[in-house]
């Protein structure tokens, strides 16, 4: 999960440099054209059983999910600072516990709320003093967080009987379709460089789903969403690499909340999955 945030983070980072001079539907749309692409092995390697899922209808479900986070986070992203973005997105494992507890029936044990609320206490230290007012950019950010939320807990039910890859595969076939459409709308042809970026934005994105993937099927949803709050020192880390923006002080003592929280909830999970508790 942590290396998933770390994915997202250089992906959202990509995607502000090429927003520039590239529309973000279009950005979008490549975003899926490369992961389908790189999804080929896959494909490939498993053949015909590509093809059998009892899972249709989620996968549909999630390919709608997966629409409505390229039509809002994308354009979001594109106006809000990344460190801005990556705040807002932070939102995302806490709308996906209240889902995963209510749609898939898991408990929600007392350490994972520990571990996601202190992970929001880190966030709030990062974020001091916070929005001063809540734009467009940022409201489109909020609904990104929520998609990718709800997407999220579509993959950890398909995960119960599908292979990871399989969740990412239909992911990319049914969104797809459904972005090229406002992509044409808005198309202009990319040059080499802004070409490069545009596959490196579709890269690191399948890193981050392969990785979410991953992390879902090997543990509960609560379970592994506290580690998504990672992606808060890595966007002040990304910051300073890419932009010159040093942090201060309170960025560190933030990550230094949520790195703690992301141990305290491994060390407990460990536990009990080697006694068998709760």
């Amino acid at each position: 999960m942590m290396a998933a945030a770390l994915s997202f983070t250089i992906m959202t980072t990509l995607v502000r440099d090429v927003a520039r001079d590239v529309h973000p539907f279009e950005i979008a749309f490549f975003r899926v054209l490369t992961n389908l692409v790189l999804m080929m092995p896959f494909v490939w390697r498993t053949g015909r059983d590509i093809l059998t899922s009892g899972n249709h209808k989620a996968y549909v479900l999630r390919g709608l999910f997966g629409f409505l986070f390229l039509m809002t986070y994308f354009p979001g992203a594109a106006l809000v600072p990344i460190s801005d973005s990556q705040a807002l997105i932070f939102t995302s494992p806490l709308f996906a516990t209240a889902m995963a507890v209510l749609f898939l029936g898991e408990r929600l044990r007392a350490r994972r709320v520990t571990a996601l609320v202190i992970g929001f206490c880190g966030a709030i230290v990062i974020l001091r003093p916070g929005f001063d007012a809540v734009n467009m950019g940022a409201l489109l950010v909020i609904i990104g967080a929520f998609a990718n939320a709800a997407s999220n807990v579509v993959v950890r039910h398909t995960t119960r009987t599908d292979h990871p890859d399989k969740a990412v595969f239909y992911l990319m076939i049914y969104t797809l379709p459904l972005i090229t459409v406002p992509a044409l709308l808005v198309w202009t042809t990319p040059t080499l460089e802004q070409l490069v970026v545009l596959v490196g934005v579709g890269f690191f994105a399948t890193l981050n789903q392969r990785f979410i993937s991953r992390a879902f099927a090997a543990a509960e949803a609560t379970a592994v969403l506290p580690f998504d709050f990672a992606r808060l020192p890595f966007a002040a880390l990304v910051g300073w690499i890419v932009f010159a923006e040093v942090p201060d002080i309170w960025v560190w003592i933030g990550g230094a909340i949520i790195f703690m929280a992301s141990v305290y909830i491994a060390h407990r999970e460990a536990q009990a999955s080697r006694t068998g508790g709760a």
